[in-house]
């Protein structure tokens, strides 16, 4: 993982993980929790997706390492 904060210090952000577009003929797993933005809006939920909604954009919750 490659973080940086943002210039304006209110950010961490990684800079190798990036959000995937949500594209309508593979969209992302219904009913799991994930990371959910409206790029345009820019601010990210943690929820479940549902065809339909305004989403753009979706990314993975992280996990713990192995050996912690």
């Amino acid at each position: 993982m490659t973080t940086r904060t943002t210039s304006d210090k209110l950010a961490l952000v990684d800079v190798q993980h990036h959000w995937t577009p949500i594209d309508p003929k593979n969209p992302p797993p219904s009913g799991s929790k994930l990371l959910l933005i409206d790029k345009r809006l820019g601010v990210a939920v943690i929820s479940n997706y549902a065809k339909g909604g305004s989403w753009t954009h979706y990314a993975g919750l992280p996990t713990f390492r192995r050996d912690e």
